[in-house]
């Protein structure tokens, strides 16, 4: 029987229609990860944005989307709440909130990623040479919810330096980088991995120096901070930067909720997990069902994160 031309295009019609359907049933299938990273201009959001276009790119069975964040802080109340569901923290940062916290956390841990080293930045010609000399001057101290916010308390009440004794500006290492290059500021803080993008883009414009800590003042800090490291910033790993520079760090974690599923967060793990690493040393939480999986069986052994009460997501705003 010939078929009609009315009847051809209804036939192609529903062939396409059914081959839509049957597409964005395989698309919604796909888990939505929300990754919690960090600040533009950051390692966070470096590492996550990298992490994401390789997963989205070959992964069937889960979709990461990334959400920038102010940081350590932010991402700790985010995966609480519901609102995300892998992120990126300071160690020193999450240890800090676990002794504080007062309710079962949703918190796991899954892999130990890098450490970060605090950076103060000033101007090549600044009269600042040292942290002492930071009182009275414009300083960004990292943002509201970040980590670097922490560690810039820390450092310069170690100098008897409080906050109301500088002018205290919370920008993001982006804009602070952008701040000191016009002048608007004159020095600025930064945790992150090294080389930081947004310190090495600013060292081709603007000749920088990174204020180096004695080894006295390391000691004395970690005696009270024994969450955080000796840290090294080898000789050119910015431009212009001629010597190493003595400082401290913490390490980056990278955290999920209880609630993400353990199939997924076991191939996250096997995503991230490189051969002689130290992905599980110092990390202040245990570890999800999914990633303690994955460590067993490279014979690997790792705490557990207690089970979570039985509770629901909040549900994603789609933001």
């Amino acid at each position: 029987m010939k078929l009609s031309t009315f009847s051809l295009k209804a036939l192609s019609i529903a062939f396409l229609t059914t081959t839509a359907l049957l597409l964005s049933s395989c698309q919604s299938e796909k888990q939505t990860v929300r990754f919690g990273s960090g600040n533009k201009g950051g390692l966070y959001d470096k590492f996550a944005t990298s992490f994401a276009q390789r997963i989205n790119t070959s992964n069937k069975s889960y979709l990461i989307q990334i959400k920038n964040t102010e940081g350590s802080h932010a991402n700790i109340r985010l995966i609480e709440e519901g609102f995300i569901d892998l992120g990126i923290v300071q160690a020193d940062i999450l240890k800090d909130y676990l002794m504080r916290s007062r309710k079962v956390s949703a918190i796991a841990a899954v892999a130990g990623l890098y450490t970060e080293s605090i950076q103060i930045v000033v101007s090549a010609d600044s009269d600042i040479k040292t942290i002492a000399d930071l009182q009275g001057h414009r300083v960004s101290v990292g943002e509201e919810e970040s980590g670097v916010l922490r560690n810039a308390e820390i450092i310069l009440e170690a100098y008897g330096i409080t906050f109301d004794k500088i002018q205290k500006e919370n920008l993001s290492f982006k804009a602070a980088a952008t701040a000191l290059k016009e002048g608007r500021i004159d020095a600025f803080f930064c945790t992150a991995g090294i080389p930081t993008p947004s310190i090495s883009d600013l060292a081709t414009t603007k000749n920088i120096r990174i204020l180096s800590m004695d080894s006295t003042d390391i000691s004395r800090i970690m005696n009270l901070h024994q969450e955080l490291t000796v840290s090294e910033i080898p000789a050119n790993t910015y431009a212009g930067q001629d010597s190493a520079v003595q400082t401290l760090g913490a390490k980056a974690v990278l955290i999920a909720s209880q609630l993400l599923d353990d199939s997924i967060v076991a191939k996250i793990t096997e995503e991230v997990f490189i051969p002689d690493y130290e992905h599980t040393s110092n990390i202040p939480v245990g570890f999800h069902p999914g990633a303690a999986t994955v460590y067993k069986s490279k014979n690997i052994n790792v705490k557990t994160a207690a089970p979570l009460p039985a509770r629901a997501p909040i549900p994603s705003t789609g933001d």
